[in-house]
C-alpha cells in the first residue's frame, strides 16, 4: 500500500528543491588550501583515529573513501540521466508535470559537482594524481541500461546511494562536532557537500515511501536484484581503490582505524533498514539502541538525518 499519494510525493519533491539555489556551494567557492599543513593533518588524525600523530594514515583512509565516493556519485548522475530520459515515455501520476524530472536532474547535477569536490580533495591530500585505471564504470552503468521501468531503476539506485549518503552524513556531523567553528577544510568540505546531500536524502525518502511500495512483486524483485548487483560492483570498486591507496601511500590505513571500524558497523545497520523490512524504511526508524548510542558517541547526535 502506498504511504503517500502521487500528488503528495510531487509536492514533497517540489518543496525539497524550492530553495536549492540558495543552499548549495560551487566547488570554485571552497577556497582550496592545497596540501594539508600540520594542524590540518592533526585534525584528520583525530577525526579518523581519535588521536593525533596519524595524519598520513588518516589521509590514506580519506583518499580511499572519498575517491570511491566520487566514483559512486558519478555513477548516480549517469543513471539518473538514463531514468529521466525514460520518463519521457511515462504517463504515471508521479511524472505528471515537471516535479520529478526537475528533482532528479538537479540531484544528478549536484552529484557531478560532488565528484569534482572529492576528486580534487583527494589529489590535495595525496599530493599526486589519484587515478584508477578501471573503475568498472561501464559495468556499473550496464546494470541500468536494460528495459526495466524507470521506477525500478530509481528504486535500486536510491537504495544503493542512500546507504553511503547516510554514512557520509554521520561523518559530516562528526567533523562539525569536533570543529564547530569550521576552522578545518575537511569540516567545510563536508558541510558544503551536506547542504546538497540533505536534499538527496529527502528524495530517497520519497522513493522509499512512495515509489518502492508502488512496485509489483516482479518489479520489487528486479529492483533488489539491481541493488545487489550495484553493491557487488561497488565492493569490487572499493577493493581496487584500497589496492591503489596502498600503492600510493605504502601503508595499510585499517589497523587501529576507529572511523573505518564504525563506518563498517553503520553501513551494516543502514543496509538492514532496506533489507529487513517491507517497504524499506528511513534509517532513523530502524537503528537499535546500541547503534544510536554509537552515533551519539561518534558524532554528537542521536540521529542520522533531520
Amino acid at each position: 500500500m502506498l504511504t503517500t499519494t502521487a500528488d503528495d510525493a510531487r509536492g514533497r519533491l517540489r518543496d525539497i528543491y524550492a530553495d536549492a539555489h540558495e543552499q548549495t556551494l560551487h566547488p570554485n567557492l571552497l577556497g582550496w588550501p592545497g596540501r594539508p599543513d600540520e594542524a590540518e593533518l592533526d585534525f584528520l588524525s583525530r577525526v579518523v583515529y581519535d588521536r593525533p600523530g596519524k595524519g598520513v594514515e588518516a589521509s590514506a583512509y580519506l583518499v580511499k573513501e572519498l575517491a570511491q565516493l566520487a566514483e559512486i556519485e558519478r555513477h548516480v548522475s549517469a543513471v539518473f540521466g538514463i531514468i529521466t530520459a525514460q520518463l519521457g515515455a511515462d504517463d504515471s501520476p508521479l511524472s505528471a508535470g515537471y516535479d520529478l524530472h526537475h528533482a532528479l536532474n538537479l540531484f544528478a547535477a549536484e552529484e557531478y559537482l560532488h565528484s569534482d569536490f572529492f576528486y580534487r580533495y583527494v589529489r590535495e591530500l595525496a599530493g599526486k594524481d589519484v587515478k584508477l585505471a578501471d573503475s568498472l564504470f561501464m559495468e556499473r552503468l550496464a546494470l541500468y541500461q536494460g528495459d526495466d521501468s524507470p521506477y525500478v531503476k530509481l528504486a535500486a539506485m536510491c537504495m544503493s546511494a542512500y546507504i553511503g549518503e547516510s554514512v557520509i552524513t554521520v561523518f559530516e556531523k562528526r567533523t562539525a562536532h569536533l570543529d564547530p567553528g569550521q576552522k578545518h577544510f575537511l569540516t567545510r568540505l563536508l558541510w558544503a557537500h551536506g547542504m546538497d546531500e540533505a536534499r538527496h536524502v529527502q528524495v530517497d525518502h520519497v522513493v522509499l515511501e512512495h515509489v518502492i511500495p508502488s512496485l509489483t512483486d516482479a518489479e520489487r524483485e528486479r529492483a533488489y536484484e539491481l541493488f545487489r548487483g550495484t553493491e557487488e560492483l561497488d565492493r569490487e570498486l572499493a577493493n581496487r581503490f584500497q589496492d591503489l591507496v596502498r600503492e600510493l601511500f605504502g601503508l595499510d590505513h585499517q589497523p587501529g582505524n576507529r572511523a573505518w571500524q564504525i563506518q563498517q558497523q553503520l553501513t551494516g545497520a543502514f543496509r538492514a533498514a532496506l533489507a529487513e523490512s517491507w517497504p524499506p524504511v528511513p534509517v532513523d526508524e530502524h537503528i537499535d539502541a546500541a547503534t544510536r548510542a554509537l552515533l551519539v558517541e561518534f558524532s554528537g547526535s542521536d540521529h542520522v538525518h533531520a
